[in-house]
């Protein structure tokens, strides 16, 4: 029989697993400043314009945002087969998305993958902290991909209010 003071640090931690899970999936969405209403808010028709000193548009930053994405999150899918989880950054080098379509559909994709990996990290099943073969954990995967994204939305942002479209 376990003691009293074993289930307490077990619940402890119970709650603590819960908690940061909650927190991590919040901040995977945007916190303030959620990424998929962020970019269906963008104005498709100034996706492709680069600012004058910058060497990327919105839908450059959507493509590379959407690539280290897929890259971690193939990494929480399957970590023995995704050991790179940071390769060189994909940039996509078409500056203009082909139609409104092309960038609505971009955004459904980033906001359908962002749901799987939300998915892991809200399984309890799911051991955040195990550190894989090549040293990283899930939870490094998911605070990677919450910091990479919201760097660059904060790009997208700026763009945006420079463009007019807030």
């Amino acid at each position: 029989m376990k003691s009293e003071h074993y289930k307490s640090i077990m619940a402890l931690n119970d709650d603590t697993d819960k908690l940061v899970r909650e927190q991590l999936v919040e901040l995977l969405k945007g916190g303030f400043a959620p990424s998929v209403i962020l970019l269906r808010e963008f104005d498709y028709s100034k996706a492709g314009v680069i600012l004058d000193g910058l060497h990327f548009s919105a839908w450059i930053l959507l493509g590379h945002i959407r690539a280290r994405q897929m890259t971690l999150l193939s990494f929480m899918k399957d970590p023995d087969e995704n050991l790179e989880v940071w390769p060189d950054a994909h940039w996509p080098e078409n500056h203009v998305p082909a139609s409104e379509q092309e960038w609505n559909s971009a955004i459904d994709q980033f906001e359908k993958e962002l749901h799987e990996m939300i998915g892991i990290v809200r399984h309890t099943g799911a051991d955040l902290y195990k550190v894989q073969a090549n040293g990283k954990t899930f939870s490094w995967a998911a605070m990677t991909t919450l910091h990479h994204t919201g760097y660059h939305i904060g790009q997208l942002k700026t763009i945006g209010r420079q463009l007019g479209v807030w």
